[in-house]
């Protein structure tokens, strides 16, 4: 075992009472979870009952973002929940539900990508938009997407416990503090070159350009509307705010930056970033917004009581 990997070296590392500091993460979690779940749910039941919107790109993948969001809050929850109760964890059990939370964020930042290009490609390019985002071809993107996002943590966890040496619980679920314990396996590497260093910035680029061209569109033509611009404003906020947890976590941050209140501001950030995705890319939406109220006013009926 390397000299540095050690309880005694993790909980040097932890700047707040774990009974506290769990309770503010537990509760937060909850709250974040029942109000995505909230915002969420009526979005999905629509969609899902108008096979007329599922043939709609950015619906469809709307729907799996959402589905997306909810189970990693949920994974988060349940971790929070028994991180509380516990006040530790041991490290294979650390390790795995970080696997399932990178997962979760690999397909929500590849679905957030996606939809920014199909937006760019169905104002720009219109006449093409039914041959470049045809339904075979949306299918294999998504699940693609999936694939892939369960494909990049799986790997180098696998590696990681087949190679590891111990599992002692610590007291805070933290991947980048056992970094000095993972320094004889290649998991690491691996991870920080592909995703860290690949993958994120990839996204954001192709995410910045669509945002850039559209916002260069509007500007030019009459599609310059007070409605466009605020869907875009939020749209470029919300993916900021999702964005800058990815940096935090990632491994470009040395492992002693990381501390107690950068994780719950983190959380925070990313919690937000993850609510405001039903209020940008479904409650804007005048069809949805259409069809939402044509559905209360539907149940409003069957039921005068």
């Amino acid at each position: 075992m390397h000299f540095l990997c050690n309880v005694t070296m993790i909980e040097g590392q932890t700047q707040i009472n774990s009974t506290v500091f769990y309770m503010v993460k537990m509760v937060t979690m909850s709250v974040s979870c029942t109000l995505n779940t909230i915002l969420s749910l009526p979005l999905l039941l629509v969609i899902v009952r108008s096979p007329s919107l599922l043939r709609h790109t950015r619906f469809f993948l709307l729907t799996h973002l959402l589905l997306c969001n909810n189970l990693q809050q949920l994974t988060w929850t349940i971790k929070a929940s028994v991180l509380r109760a516990r006040e530790c964890m041991p490290v294979t059990q650390c390790l795995i539900l970080c696997a399932v939370s990178q997962a979760c964020s690999l397909v929500d930042l590849f679905l957030s990508t996606t939809l920014a290009v199909d937006r760019l490609i169905a104002i720009k390019w219109p006449l093409h938009y039914e041959f470049l985002m045809c339904p075979h071809r949306k299918r294999i993107i998504v699940a693609a997407i999936w694939i892939l996002s369960a494909v990049l943590p799986t790997v180098p966890l696998c590696i990681i416990l087949n190679t590891i040496q111990f599992n002692f619980p610590i007291p805070r679920c933290r991947p980048l503090f056992l970094t000095p314990c993972l320094s004889q396996t290649s998991a690491s590497v691996l991870y920080c070159t592909v995703v860290t260093a690949v993958v994120l910035p990839l996204c954001f680029l192709v995410i910045l350009g669509c945002f850039c061209l559209l916002g260069w569109d509007m500007r030019a033509s009459l599609l310059c509307t007070k409605r466009a611009w605020v869907t875009l404003t939020l749209q470029i906020a919300q993916t900021i705010l999702f964005s800058i947890p990815f940096v935090m976590d990632s491994y470009l941050i040395p492992g002693y930056m990381h501390n107690d209140a950068l994780d719950i501001a983190t959380t925070l950030i990313y919690n937000l970033g993850l609510t405001l995705i039903p209020l940008v890319y479904g409650y804007r939406s005048r069809e949805l917004q259409q069809r939402i109220q044509q559905a209360a006013h539907r149940n409003k009926i069957s039921d005068p009581n």
